[in-house]
């Protein structure tokens, strides 16, 4: 994808007010844009280009249209395929099919550029698997290049989770690695557990992709002293060391399910 296309599906969320509004649809647009530079940044996602990041933030903008009332009149309800889905499933269900429709021309809130086959299969799967534990393929909708649509998913998923009480609590996110982890550590606004927690919970889709445990932890800052340093290997604490490998050792062989 390319920027006018870009800009194109973020007027086309407009017309659907974002589905859970400008702010939180920006925001997760932010974070994620900053996740896949970082990632980038340690050469972590070798089969994406600066298009698939165009996709990424397209992706975000349109993810949550399924929740506005305009979306759900515009589908005339949820496709006969989606009849086994479970029901807090359904608002991205319904962003896939009003983000299909524009596509296919079958919807004409505002007319959208052409898309090539790859850039339409990504943005469509990438809004779709946005939810957490969907990663349904749909009847008569080519998934193209799955691995490069998962990694993207599992950083939008992540960035969604950020914003997850729509607070735009989360200022920041600043990207650490070893051989064996990524350690996500956020700096926030003010108190951010809820939004720690929900990335946390939903980095299971990222790290499977990349082989790589993730941990998400607010950056806490002592007596106006910032705890985070802008070069180096991050080094960890004892504590730290022991708590990674409890988890390594409770989730021994997880990353082979």
């Amino acid at each position: 994808m390319n920027h006018p296309q870009v800009r194109a599906i973020e007027l086309l969320a407009e017309q659907y007010a974002f589905g859970a509004g400008s702010l939180h649809a920006r925001k997760v647009a932010a974070l994620a844009g900053s996740l896949f530079d970082q990632l980038s940044h340690h050469a972590m996602l070798p089969g994406l280009t600066s298009s698939a990041r165009c996709t990424l933030v397209a992706a975000a903008y349109a993810h949550d249209i399924g929740f506005s009332p305009r979306a759900f009149e515009d589908t005339r309800g949820l496709p006969s395929w989606t009849s086994s889905s479970p029901v807090q499933d359904h608002q991205h269900l319904i962003s896939f099919e009003v983000l299909r429709a524009h596509l296919d021309l079958e919807l004409h809130a505002i007319s959208l550029p052409p898309f090539s086959a790859a850039d339409r299969s990504s943005i469509l799967y990438s809004v779709l698997w946005s939810f957490p534990g969907s990663n349904r393929t749909v009847p008569s909708e080519p998934l193209i290049a799955p691995k490069n649509v998962a990694l993207m998913a599992g950083i939008l998923r992540i960035a969604d989770a950020l914003d997850v009480r729509h607070r735009l609590m989360v200022q920041q996110v600043e990207l650490r690695r070893s051989a064996a982890w990524i350690r996500l550590l956020v700096r926030a606004f003010d108190e951010a557990g809820a939004e720690v927690a929900a990335a946390q919970d939903n980095a299971d889709l990222l790290r499977r992709q990349l082989g790589l445990h993730i941990f998400v932890q607010e950056m806490i800052e002592a007596d106006g002293v910032d705890t985070t340093s802008s070069g180096g290997p991050f080094s960890m604490q004892p504590e730290d060391e022991k708590y990674l490998a409890a988890l390594f050792a409770r989730e021994k062989g997880s990353l082979a399910d």
